[in-house]
């Protein structure tokens, strides 16, 4: 990797950028560290950081073209003008040219290089102007009108090529490069000064007007360039079609910016070469941002490549690739425009399909995937942008390869389905239909989150495994009329406020844009804790602006402790922060999940959560249980799984909702491999034993994290020895976590197992 620090070109190479290509120049100082082009001159002379000698060199520069290139671009418009036959005083225009470079001079050193230069040399020529009228006076009111209007001309070109260029450069046109600065200082510019000064020697009326608008023509849209790039253009285009020749070096988009006309076939030409020249081309496409005429152009070549790659990625079933929007030409999800994160969400299902061993699940991934699809061509029959145009060429490839993996699927799925979702949470995508039995839980959340009387926040509770994740990622679907945005400390690796609140940005950003098609406020500059409040207070205001709520869920909260090791001043501002929000924010919520109630966590908590309601999650009961294990979806055979074995079932996990999953997923896998239709008790035994070794994680975390007084107590039972005598903090804590019934038994009977065989 380089690693030298950039320099500026040569005064030459400088004068070309600074006429030819401003914008190009204006990212050159930038990354050269003059980060304000257009500051003073003795600010800029007299820097003292690192960039103090570039800043002195292109102080020089610029000097330099006031002295030398303004005066030729000066009179070689004068002799245009000449030449075209239009009457000049030369007395006066001489005069005026001579005191206004005088003053522009000093001007531009004392105000600034860059501005300075434009502005030093428009006002040295209006003081020319005052000069010469003060002088005309004496002589007679009409001559010094004319004489006055005669050295506006030199204003007028001044303008016209100071401010449109010069303006351009210190300040920046990479945005919108047609409008604002350029377009006024050219157009305005020679509108008003060539017009006037030509109409000092003709007559003022039409002919001025006629002159100021082919001086626009000439001068701000750069005709007399145009015919040249032309040529240079189909030249290097057709060299390349009709003899292989690589020519997209010589496209003329990589030596001017201002071209504001259209070069044709220059998109073509882009799409051509990118295969060989990658590189090159996407050179080519940031030039076209610079350019006006060009953008198009540049977001059509683009968006066919980005199209091609689409297409190049479902032919050889690479959808994981496809579904992170990298490569060559796709630049990720964070940006993206809603055709690629429509073509996204595809990828998902079909990468899905591809990864997971179960038919079944395949062939419902892929079903899904097929209805995006659709979805995906019914939202681009209405959209007529470049991108819209390239994707839709794009999508027989993706049905084919929808069809190629169903057919294949199709084979294997003559056996049980297997909806059972075994080790990770359940979400609208996967796994939605054995979701079951939190709706009161819902209801409970619902009302708390729309009570107008009074800012709640919310802590879920429950022991780990009861489904507080899966309730989380659901809510987007159960609550309809809230934007819930879903935040897991776990998955998301966070070691400072910074990485906390930029994360949490950018999930919120993602999930909302996904799901509903909202676009958040980004993370605003700033430190930490002024870039988070100001964040959440922008999307209080949304919020009160769409008239929704939004919640804010926060997963695994008690992680936020270990963010911080050693910072306890930070976590005391992080929680500071969060007390505000509850306070002050009506429209956005926060919710926390976790397994430890607040009063078994330092104050902390409690002191800044206030008004906080619990919501307790726990297990399922046993008609839930046995509906979820008897008809887990719509094709599943009611009489797989008879409600004797499902009663079994539920008898040997206290409908603990993770092992309930693991018996039910096992269960069918096992009767897969037999070719069986319908299970027997016997098969619980042979199916207990895998739940055994695969659970075995969360058997092993149950024990180990719990007090060691709950431990000694699970420890008795699991060997039915007489449990020692309980004291009611104990007590509470094994029945928070569904561990013991009312009567002090093993409430997962499973557990005891485990703990006896493995324990």
């Amino acid at each position: 990797m380089n690693s030298e620090k950039p320099t500026l070109p040569r005064f030459w190479h400088f004068a070309w950028l600074f006429f030819m290509q401003p914008t190009t120049l204006h990212h050159h100082l930038k990354d050269c560290g003059i980060e304000e082009p257009g500051a003073p001159a003795l600010r800029l002379w007299f820097a003292k950081d690192d960039a103090r000698s570039i800043k002195r060199q292109y102080a020089q520069y610029m000097l330099t073209l006031l002295l030398i290139a303004m005066p030729i671009i000066l009179l070689a418009i004068t002799a245009l003008f000449i030449l075209l036959g239009f009457p000049i005083n030369f007395g006066k225009w001489a005069f005026g040219v001579a005191v206004g470079v005088g003053i522009g001079v000093g001007i531009g050193v004392g105000i600034g290089v860059g501005i300075g230069v434009a502005a030093g040399v428009v006002v040295g020529m209006a003081d020319g102007v005052m000069v010469g009228m003060a002088d005309s006076a004496a002589i007679g009111m009409a001559d010094g009108v004319l004489g006055g209007v005669a050295y506006s001309a030199a204003i007028g070109v001044v303008i016209g090529v100071g401010i449109g260029v010069l303006y351009g450069v210190a300040v920046g046109i990479p945005d919108d490069v047609t409008g604002g600065v350029a377009s006024s200082g050219v157009a305005i510019g020679v509108v008003i000064g060539v017009a006037a000064g030509v109409a000092a020697g003709v007559e003022i009326g039409v002919t001025a007007g006629v002159t100021a608008g082919v001086a626009v023509i000439i001068v701000f849209l750069r005709i007399f360039l145009y015919p040249f790039e032309i040529i240079l253009q189909f030249a290097s285009y057709f060299l390349q079609t009709w003899f292989n020749r690589p020519t997209l070096h010589w496209v003329p988009v990589l030596y001017h910016n201002l071209s504001y006309l259209p070069h044709p076939l220059l998109a073509r030409h882009i799409i051509l070469a990118a295969p060989t020249q990658p590189q090159l081309a996407r050179q080519v496409i940031t030039a076209c941002s610079y350019s006006p005429g060009q953008r198009r152009a540049g977001q059509f070549a683009l968006a066919h490549l980005q199209a091609q790659e689409l297409e190049r990625y479902a032919q050889q079933q690479q959808f994981k690739q496809a579904l992170e929007l990298q490569g060559e030409w796709l630049a990720g999800a964070a940006d993206a425009p809603a055709a690629l994160l429509a073509i996204r969400e595809v990828a998902r299902y079909l990468h899905s399909a591809d990864t997971t061993l179960i038919a079944y699940h395949r062939k419902e991934h892929l079903q899904t995937a097929e209805q995006k699809l659709k979805a995906v061509e019914n939202q681009l029959l209405l959209d007529s942008s470049a991108l819209g145009i390239a994707l839709k060429n794009t999508l027989a490839t993706w049905k084919n390869q929808i069809a190629v993996l169903s057919s294949q699927t199709q084979l294997q799925t003559q056996q049980l389905p297997n909806p059972f979702r075994a080790g990770n949470p359940l979400s609208p995508n996967y796994g939605q239909d054995v979701f079951r039995g939190r709706e009161e839980l819902v209801k409970r959340i619902e009302s708390l989150l729309f009570d107008v009387r009074q800012n709640n926040s919310i802590a879920l509770l429950g022991a780990r495994r009861t489904g507080k994740t899966s309730l989380l990622k659901m809510l987007p679907i159960l609550l309809p009329d809230a934007i819930s945005i879903f935040f897991d400390l776990q998955d998301n690796p966070i070691d400072s406020p910074d990485s906390f609140f930029k994360r949490l940005a950018e999930s919120a950003q993602e999930q909302t844009r996904q799901e509903r098609r909202i676009r958040l406020p980004p993370l605003p500059k700033g430190t930490a804790f002024e870039a988070g409040s100001q964040w959440l207070k922008n999307l209080d205001a949304l919020a009160h602006q769409q008239q929704q709520r939004i919640l804010i869920c926060i997963d695994e909260f008690e992680r936020l402790e270990n963010i911080f090791p050693g910072e306890r001043r930070q976590l005391l501002q992080l929680m500071g922060l969060f007390r505000a929000t509850i306070q002050h924010r009506h429209h956005v919520r926060l919710l926390v999940s976790g397994a430890a109630p607040f009063d078994e966590l330092d104050s902390l908590w409690s002191d800044h959560f206030i008004n906080v309601r619990e919501v307790r999650i726990g297990h399922l009961d046993k008609k839930t249980a046995i509906e979820l294990l008897t008809s887990p979806s719509k094709q599943f055979p009611q009489q797989a799984i008879s409600a004797t074995i499902a009663a079994a079932i539920f008898a040997r996990t206290g409908g603990q909702p993770f092992l309930l999953q693991y018996y039910g997923s096992n269960l069918v896998e096992h009767l897969n491999q037999q070719h069986r239709r319908q299970a027997e008790m016997a098969d619980l035994g042979i199916v207990e034993e895998q739940v055994l070794e695969q659970a075995t994680y969360y058997f092993r975390n149950t024990v180990q994290n719990a007090p060691e007084s709950a431990r000694a107590v699970l420890l008795a039972l699991a060997e039915q020895f007489q449990p020692p005598s309980l004291d009611k903090q104990t007590q509470r804590w094994l029945r928070r976590r569904c561990l013991i019934t009312e009567d002090g038994q093993l409430q997962i009977p499973v557990l005891g197992t485990w703990i006896r065989e493995y324990g």
